[in-house]
C-alpha cells in the first residue's frame, strides 16, 4: 500500500492535507460506509486553507463549520451558503456553550461522522481531548512540528499560548481514543 505521503495535494489545503484526507476516506469506504458529514473550526472563510472546503465543493459533504471572528463569520456564509453548510458564529471552548460536544449536539452530524479538522494554533490537543461523545473516523490535528517526536509535549490548556502540542502527544491520545 502506498504512504499517504504520496497522495498529498492542495486545492484548497495548506500542507497537501486535501489529497491525503481524500485518499483516507477511500481507504476507510472500503471497509465501512461513509455518512458524508465534516467538521471544521476556526474554518476562517470556508475556504481559505481549508482542509474541508474540497469534500464540501467537490464531494458532497455535509458540514459544520464554526468561525469566531464576525468578518471571517460572514465571508464564510458568503463563500459556503449551502443548507447542508451549517454554520456558527462561535469560539471553540474546553467547556460551557463554546464546547465542541455542545456545538456538535446542535446539529444532525452523526456520533461517527467522517472528518474532523482541528487546526486552532495551540489547544488543539486540548479540543481532541475534551471529545468524549463524538468519534470521528478521521481527525486532522494541527502540531507543533518543533518538538521532536519522542517528547510528549502538551502546551498548558491556556488560548493565549500558541506552542501546540507535540506528535508524541497525539500518538498517545490517539492511542488512548482507541484510534491506533
Amino acid at each position: 500500500m502506498q504512504p499517504l505521503a504520496e497522495f498529498a495535494s492542495d486545492t484548497y489545503s495548506q500542507q497537501g492535507e486535501d489529497g491525503i484526507i481524500a485518499e483516507c476516506l477511500s481507504r476507510i469506504a472500503t471497509a465501512t460506509t461513509l455518512d458524508k458529514w465534516c467538521v471544521e473550526f476556526g474554518a476562517w472563510d470556508g475556504v481559505y486553507l481549508s482542509n474541508t472546503c474540497r469534500l464540501i465543493r467537490e464531494a458532497d459533504y455535509s458540514a459544520v463549520m464554526i468561525e469566531g471572528d464576525a468578518e471571517r463569520f460572514k465571508e464564510l456564509q458568503a463563500n459556503l451558503p449551502e443548507d447542508r453548510v451549517l454554520k456558527f458564529l462561535r469560539w471553540v471552548s474546553l467547556s460551557g456553550d463554546g464546547r465542541l460536544e455542545t456545538i456538535l449536539a446542535e446539529t444532525p452530524i452523526p456520533q461517527d461522522f467522517d472528518f474532523l479538522s482541528i487546526d486552532i494554533d495551540g489547544c488543539d490537543w486540548q479540543i481532541w481531548d475534551s471529545i468524549k461523545e463524538y468519534k470521528p473516523k478521521i481527525v486532522c490535528v494541527e502540531f507543533n512540528p518543533t518538538i521532536p517526536n519522542c517528547v510528549p509535549y502538551i502546551q498548558p490548556a491556556d488560548f493565549s499560548i500558541k506552542h501546540g502540542c507535540g506528535p508524541r502527544a497525539l500518538y498517545d491520545l490517539a492511542r488512548e481514543k482507541g484510534y491506533v
